[in-house]
């Protein structure tokens, strides 16, 4: 039986819930926490990823880390707006490229912004409803925050 990836020194971590457990946890997957809701805290955690990928955390999940987007921040991703954030999109689309994160937006948000699907970057995928989306991946699909 494959042993659950020491992560220790990295940001990719398990959650409390789970390191208190009696028996060994084995997440599988990991989904981006973005509690600000802000471009900036987007950015953050896709640096993050970023850097576990360089340090070849990302290779003992075996998947890639999810980013389900239901907040304001979901216009990052409308093609009308990458001018105004190139620097997140493109970093998104490169670690996409390189499967280390799997983006997806919230279609309800995009609803309430007037927003149809065609409007997003080609990379980006959705949900139906972020929240529920996220609330399955942690707790029917055994994933964890990082």
């Amino acid at each position: 039986m494959a042993q659950a990836p020491q992560l220790d020194s990295s940001p990719l971590s398990i959650s409390d819930r789970d390191r208190h457990s009696e028996s060994p946890f084995n997440p599988q997957g990991y989904v981006a926490r973005i509690a600000l809701d802000s471009p900036e805290d987007l950015k953050r955690a896709l640096l993050r990823a970023e850097s576990l990928y360089l340090d070849g955390k990302v290779e003992e999940v075996g998947k890639p880390l999810a980013f389900i987007i239901h907040g304001p921040e979901v216009e990052i991703f409308f093609k009308e707006n990458y001018q105004q954030y190139k620097e997140i999109v493109d970093i998104a689309a490169r670690l996409t490229a390189f499967k280390v994160v799997e983006v997806q937006v919230c279609e309800t948000r995009m609803g309430v912004q007037g927003k149809e699907k065609s409007s997003l970057v080609p990379f980006v995928g959705t949900v139906p409803f972020g929240p529920s989306a996220i609330d399955e991946l942690i707790n029917k699909k055994d994933y964890v925050y990082f």
